[in-house]
């Protein structure tokens, strides 16, 4: 190994040493944190949500245990609680917008809270407390046909239907399915994941007086199926399992009479719990691993090409548990149990980076960030020569030793994928490095077992 490389695995080290028990938050680089804050610190939170004004002033609204927390994240160099509304104590709420309120739920009673959103920044109120229903663990809100689906989570209670023609005063339409945790709905399509019965029911609510059942499909194997999202154009639909070791799952939902699974992933903390698509991409709160970002865009192949871990030493059930990437700003808003609120944004979803030209050489050389990272048990990454090249790439452990050669040979121009297996390798930080000509460059991933 040169020298600069061991100059870089020292200043590397040394980097761990000190930052190791002040820092939790940590991210791929092409996932940038804006900003964060802890409104609450003697209390725990939960789920979150995203709000965005008539002014176009940003507001996230994250569930505390004794409440619901209204941060304006407008000016994410001055990120602030605007307001706070007390609710009943429960470690579950549910949050969802539309039009100018927040309804939110929660596990331990008293209803559902109706807040009015119009007069922030100043001020947020409790326009009405709906009393249809004392407790509910989940709640959907389809804003194109203003109508609130409300799912149980327990027992054998079938999903609720209600019109928010009055926004602060619900009717209930319909009731339909069978025991449900959570529903999602497009275009007046539902989707309801059926926990235990380990199955997604859909069904037609075009007429909310009348839900017509489309289809049940059964996940195979299945733990406690969570929640549901479908891509944009309806055609194919990602699952996740609340129980650990159980993967997400992408689904081509095209033909109802032939569902079909495309592709399954799963971060290395083994425990998925909700899932959100916007665009190509799907981002999941994962507990402990932080958020990870997904690209959906070849659908056989569903990749991770991003994350943000809010609380790399986290354990057990903490970390993760809400995300929202819905903001036209491209903000993404994640909610951590023990540390509240996080803002982030997706910089460069392919993961590459722009690696700085070396003097002398022709431009165009570029090192990739390997995804996912952490990973386990393996991990790629792409680099780029914009002419052909004698390329060695190698991987190193922090005492400077060669642990693998992945690439020893004479390269064409253009963009190259490496694929890093290291099962045999223990757990810890390790450097790649390529050298193509002139051309050096070193990055840094973690194996994770």
């Amino acid at each position: 190994m040169n020298r600069s490389l061991l100059s870089i695995v020292g200043s590397l080290f040394f980097a761990l040493l000190m930052t190791h028990s002040t820092v939790y938050g940590q991210g791929s680089d092409n996932v940038t944190l804006l900003a964060s804050i802890d409104p609450r610190p003697s209390t725990g939170y939960n789920d979150c949500w995203g709000y965005t004004a008539t002014d176009g002033r940003e507001y996230a609204l994250i569930g505390a245990y004794t409440g619901t927390s209204i941060i304006d994240i407008t000016d994410t160099d001055n990120v602030s609680e605007v307001d706070f509304i007390s609710g009943s104590f429960s470690i579950w709420r549910d949050i969802k917008t539309y039009q100018n309120y927040a309804y939110v739920v929660n596990e331990s009673g008293g209803g559902m809270q109706i807040i009015d959103l119009s007069d922030l920044p100043s001020s947020a109120s409790v326009a009405a407390t709906f009393g249809g229903f004392s407790v509910m663990h989940n709640i959907y809100i389809d804003e194109d046909n203003a109508m609130l689906y409300a799912s149980p989570g327990s027992g054998s209670a079938a999903c609720i239907a209600y019109s928010l023609a009055d926004p602060t005063n619900p009717v209930q339409t319909s009731t339909f399915g069978i025991h449900n945790h959570d529903s999602y709905a497009r275009n007046g399509i539902v989707y309801l994941s059926e926990g235990g019965n380990g199955s997604i029911g859909v069904f037609d609510l075009t007429d909310p007086s009348s839900p017509t059942f489309l289809q049940r499909f059964d996940i195979p194997a299945s733990g406690y199926v969570h929640n549901a999202w479908t891509t944009e154009d309806g055609n194919y639909l990602m699952t996740t399992e609340e129980t650990s070791g159980k993967t997400i799952k992408f689904w081509d939902i095209s033909d109802l009479d032939n569902v079909t699974l495309k592709s399954e992933v799963l971060g290395s903390g083994g425990l998925a719990h909700n899932a959100h698509i916007k665009g190509d991409y799907a981002y999941v709160s994962h507990y402990s691993d932080g958020l990870k970002i997904y690209d959906l865009s070849d659908p056989d192949n569903v990749a991770e090409i991003g994350f943000y871990d809010t609380h790399a030493a986290t354990v057990g059930g903490s970390g993760a548990w809400g995300a929202f990437p819905f903001f036209d700003s491209g903000k993404i808003l994640i909610s951590d149990q023990e540390h509240g609120l996080f803002v982030v944004t997706l910089d460069s979803p392919t993961g590459i980076d722009d690696t700085p030209d070396v003097a002398g050489v022709p431009g165009g050389y570029q090192l990739g960030d390997n995804y996912p990272n952490p990973f386990n048990p393996s991990t790629q990454f792409r680099f780029t020569l914009p002419q052909p090249e004698n390329v060695r790439i190698s991987v190193y452990n922090l005492q400077g030793q060669t642990v693998a050669t992945l690439v020893n040979e004479r390269k064409a121009a253009g963009d190259h994928t490496v694929q890093f297996d290291a099962r045999d390798l223990p757990s810890g930080l390790y450097l790649y490095q390529i050298e193509a000509g002139q051309f050096q460059a070193v990055k840094k991933m973690i194996l994770t077992k």
